[in-house]
């Protein structure tokens, strides 16, 4: 009976979504075509090289030399680097791929899921250029970056066997695999978006607080709400606090991602979110301590 009520509601929210779409049909349009452009123009120039080399470096063993050259004991350490230079969602992606190759182990693959949510550094210059100078853009992406670093330190370490991959594929068939897992991820990306911008869209006809709004789309969606900040008429200080949230938080936008890539694995999705909200608050202290020294 619960499950019912529960498919009920589920049912009559999407019912009044398709309403509202045919309703608004001109508006959703346009906010498809922008969906699209940020996508084609900022996040898939920033992502799509490293989500194609980094899945080539983890089938090549990139994981066994680093760990056996500089002494690591688990090949988390692989995940955190590669997420550092790409941005989610790509550090699920990343994740899942050495989980299901057996080079992580349960424990730690939930781990690293937690504590390599970095967004793309390049994507993040862009976004945030028109709101901040280039000094407080660097404090919000250290800010950000910090606080996985310490959100890594509060994990107990397991160490691991570290074991060299066997490829039987070549590298022609590697690349192409590469190619299209990587086209795959940014297509899901494409589709997660537009969705939650659809709904942010036909939420702005229903709600007429400009604050809230402005809050609650960057919360659906997080490149929304960045591209938003320059309208906003707040201090420099509270922008990029809120700009903060958004990164580090991520949006739902970017958890329902996350969720999608590794729904195949029995990954704990819960502890990964909790870990966001631990996130966030770690990277707004870092960040008003940063604030205050320069």
């Amino acid at each position: 009976m619960k499950k019912n009520g529960k498919e009920l509601i589920i049912l009559i929210m999407f019912t009044l979504i398709l309403i509202a779409t045919l309703t608004h049909s001109t508006l959703i349009v346009q906010s498809i075509k922008d969906c699209t452009q940020v996508w084609l123009f900022k996040l898939f120039p920033s992502l799509f090289p490293f989500l194609v080399l980094g899945n080539i470096l983890i089938n090549y063993n990139f994981g066994y030399y680093l760990c056996r050259i500089f002494k690591f004991k688990s090949n988390e350490i692989v995940v955190f680097f590669l997420s550092l230079i790409s941005g989610f969602p790509s550090s699920a992606k990343y994740t899942r791929e050495m989980y299901l190759k057996k080079l992580l182990k349960k424990e730690n693959a939930d781990n690293v899921l937690c504590y390599s949510f970095f967004a793309n550094p390049l994507f993040l210059m862009t976004v945030l250029k028109p709101s901040f100078s280039l000094k407080i853009i660097i404090l919000i992406i250290l800010s950000h970056y910090l606080a996985n670093v310490f959100i890594a330190f509060g994990f107990k370490k397991s160490h691991e066997k570290i074991i060299k991959l066997e490829t039987n594929q070549n590298l022609g068939t590697i690349i192409s695999l590469s190619i299209k897992e990587g086209i795959n991820t940014l297509l899901l990306i494409l589709g997660t978006i537009t969705f939650y911008n659809i709904i942010i869209t036909l939420l702005k006809d229903i709600i007429k607080n400009k604050s809230f709004m402005f809050f609650l789309s960057g919360l659906l969606e997080f490149s929304q709400g960045l591209n938003n900040l320059n309208g906003l008429d707040v201090s420099l200080y509270l922008k990029a606090l809120m700009a903060l949230i958004f990164i580090s938080f991520g949006s739902l936008s970017i958890l329902t991602q996350i969720k999608s890539i590794i729904s195949d694995t029995n990954l704990n999705f819960a502890k990964f979110v909790k870990f966001r909200l631990v996130h966030v608050c770690l990277s707004l202290i870092l960040f008003s301590g940063f604030y205050l020294l320069v």
